[in-house]
C-alpha cells in the first residue's frame, strides 16, 4: 500500500507540475509583494484552515459515495469492505494522485486573501459611484429594484442567501472534483489554469485597478445612501427568515475597519469573484455532462441575481465578470492545448521505441 501511495503521489507530481509550479510562484509573489508594503504573514494558521477545509469537503463527498457503495454491496464487514476499497480501487488513487494539486493550491489561496484584504494599500476605493451611475444607465435605475417584483419575499432572499453561501462548497468542491474525479487532463489543467488566472487577474488585478466596496458597504464606509432602503428590506426580511448574509456582510465590514488580515477577508465589489468561478464552474463542467452543466449553469444564475439581491455586488461587477472569465477560459484552453503538444513525444521518439519487425 505504502509503495502505491507513494507511486500515486509521484504521478500527481508529474502530471500536475505546470499548475502546482504556477500556484506557487504566484504566491511567492503575492508574499513578497505584501512584504515590500509592511504585511507579514508569518502564521500558519490560514494555511492549516484552509488545509481543513479541503477534508471537511472531501468527506464530504466520501460519505454519500460510501453510503451507495455499502447499499449497492451489503457486505458482512462494512468497515473491512470500505477499508479495502479506499486501499486498492482506482478513485481511491485518483484521490491520492490529486493530493499535491491540492496541497499546491492552498498557498495560492492565501495569498489571494491577503492581497484582496490589502487592496486600500494599492489603490483607494473610488470606483463605486461610476459602479453606481453605470447600473442606472443600463437598468434604467438601481438594478435591484428590477429584481424585488421577482426575489423581494423573505423566503427567497433567504433561500438566496443559503446559496450564495454554498458558493464556499462550489470553490473548494470544484477543486476536488477535477482534482481527483475528472479523468480528462486536458480538461483538468484548462480549469485549474482559469481557476489560477481569475483570481489572479480578476481577484487581485482588477478588484485593485477598479477598487470599489460594493452596495452593502457604501453607506458605513463613504457614506453614500443609495442603497438605504435595499439593507432596510434586507433587515426586515431576516425578522422573519434569517438572512445568512448580513452577518458575513457586519463581519467583512468589522475585519476592514480593524486592518484584520486572512483566510476569506477582504472587501471588493468589481469584478464579483463569486460570479467568475461559478461561470468557470459551468463552462468546465458542461465539457463533461450535459445534465451536470445544467445544473452549473443553473446556480452561476442564481449567483448572478443574489449578487445584486443581497446587496454584494452591482449588476456589472457580474457583467464584467462573465466577460473576463470567458477570455480566462479561452487562454486556459490555449496553454492546456499548448501543454499536451509539448508533452506527447516526438514521432521520431515513438518510432524508436516501436519494436523491430
Amino acid at each position: 500500500m505504502g509503495l502505491r501511495f507513494i507511486e500515486a503521489i509521484r504521478d500527481g507530481l508529474q502530471a500536475d507540475w505546470p499548475v502546482i509550479c504556477a500556484s506557487l510562484l504566484l504566491w511567492g509573489i503575492s508574499m513578497l509583494i505584501l512584504a515590500a508594503n509592511g504585511v507579514l504573514v508569518l502564521s500558519p494558521l490560514p494555511y492549516i484552515q484552509s488545509l481543513m477545509i479541503f477534508a471537511w469537503v472531501l468527506l464530504f463527498f466520501a460519505v454519500p459515495l460510501g453510503a451507495i457503495s455499502l447499499w449497492r454491496n451489503r457486505p458482512d464487514r462494512p468497515i473491512a469492505f470500505l477499508t479495502g476499497q479506499m486501499m486498492n480501487s482506482d478513485r481511491a488513487r485518483r484521490v491520492v494522485r490529486g493530493l499535491p494539486l491540492i496541497a499546491g493550491l492552498i498557498p495560492f489561496l492565501i495569498a489571494f486573501s491577503m492581497m484582496k484584504s490589502s487592496i486600500g494599500l494599492f489603490n483607494t476605493f473610488g470606483w463605486d459611484q461610476a459602479f453606481i451611475a453605470w447600473d442606472s444607465r443600463m437598468h434604467g435605475g438601481d438594478a435591484w429594484l428590477l429584481l424585488q417584483p421577482l426575489m423581494g419575499y423573505p423566503i427567497i432572499t433567504a433561500a438566496t442567501a443559503a446559496a450564495y453561501h454554498l458558493w464556499m462548497m462550489l470553490l473548494y468542491g470544484s477543486c476536488i472534483h477535477f482534482a481527483m474525479f475528472c479523468k480528462d487532463d486536458v480538461l483538468r489543467h484548462r480549469f485549474f489554469f482559469g481557476f489560477l488566472g481569475i483570481w489572479t487577474i480578476i481577484g487581485i488585478g482588477m478588484a485593485t485597478a477598479f477598487a470599489s466596496y460594493g452596495p452593502a458597504f457604501v453607506e458605513p464606509l463613504l457614506g453614500i445612501q443609495t442603497f438605504r432602503d435595499q439593507m432596510d428590506y434586507l433587515h426586515a426580511a431576516n425578522e422573519t427568515y434569517p438572512i445568512m448574509v448580513l452577518k458575513v456582510q457586519q463581519t467583512l465590514l468589522d475585519w476592514h475597519l480593524t486592518g484584520n488580515y486572512g483566510l476569506g477577508r477582504g472587501i471588493s465589489a468589481m469584478p464579483s469573484m463569486h460570479v467568475a468561478l461559478a461561470f468557470l464552474f459551468f463552462l468546465a463542467m458542461r465539457k463533461t455532462s450535459r445534465v451536470m452543466g445544467a445544473v452549473a449553469g443553473g446556480f452561476c444564475f442564481v449567483i448572478l441575481l443574489g449578487s445584486v439581491h443581497l446587496a454584494y455586488h452591482y449588476a456589472v461587477d457580474g457583467y464584467v465578470a462573465i466577460a473576463a472569465t470567458l477570455i480566462i477560459w479561452k487562454a486556459a484552453g490555449w496553454l492546456a492545448d499548448l501543454e499536451l503538444r509539448a508533452n506527447q513525444p516526438s514521432p521520431a521518439v515513438a518510432d524508436e521505441s516501436m519494436p523491430l519487425v
